[in-house]
């Protein structure tokens, strides 16, 4: 006998509900008890909650204001095991904490640090080659995110300007940081 059986066996002798199927209920407990806990077992995989899961179900059938009658008892349950146990998963995976993050992990160690400052002189090195126009523009382009037209009136030269300076900036940089990896 798994261990909850005898705690919900209690709760269905002792509820004060009138249940016109109370009786079919308790059979029906006490056959197929191991076999719905072992249908909640295939989803939750922890036995313990699986017998709660079971435990749920029975409470609230025993527990409904309504005095109606279940047609097919034994899938009824069997559905309602189910989707309680699904349930169960999906309000728990909303709340599972996030173990793996730590503040170490996120911040840079030196080497990346080190790495880093290094790729940074050398593109500020790559950019010490460009004209001072198309530094200027590569710079609203690429950097501040600027459109070309905003580009080009900050600047007050044509779109036509902006886009040759742009693709003068890329082809230079894209020469002078052949070997640099980012």
């Amino acid at each position: 006998m798994i261990s909850g059986e005898n705690n919900c066996i209690d709760m269905l002798s002792s509820n004060i509900l009138k249940i016109s199927q109370k009786p079919q209920i308790e059979a029906m407990f006490m056959k197929h008890y191991k076999e719905w806990c072992l249908l909640s077992y295939s989803y939750m995989e922890d036995m313990s909650e699986a017998e709660d899961m079971v435990q749920d179900v029975f409470v609230k059938i025993l527990n409904r204001k309504k005095n109606t009658e279940i047609l097919d008892l034994k899938n009824y349950i069997s559905m309602a095991v189910r989707n309680t146990s699904l349930k169960k998963i999906q309000r728990t995976k909303k709340t599972v904490p996030i173990k793996d993050y730590s503040l170490e992990a996120l911040s840079p160690s030196h080497e990346e640090f080190l790495i880093d400052f290094e790729n940074k002189a050398k593109i500020e090195d790559a950019l010490g080659i460009l004209s001072e126009q198309s530094k200027r523009v590569f710079e609203l382009c690429v950097f501040e995110g600027a459109k070309y037209k905003n580009a080009a009136e900050a600047l007050g030269i044509s779109i036509n300007t902006v886009k040759f300076h742009l693709k003068k900036a890329f082809k230079i940089l894209r020469v002078t940081l052949l070997n640099t990896y980012f």
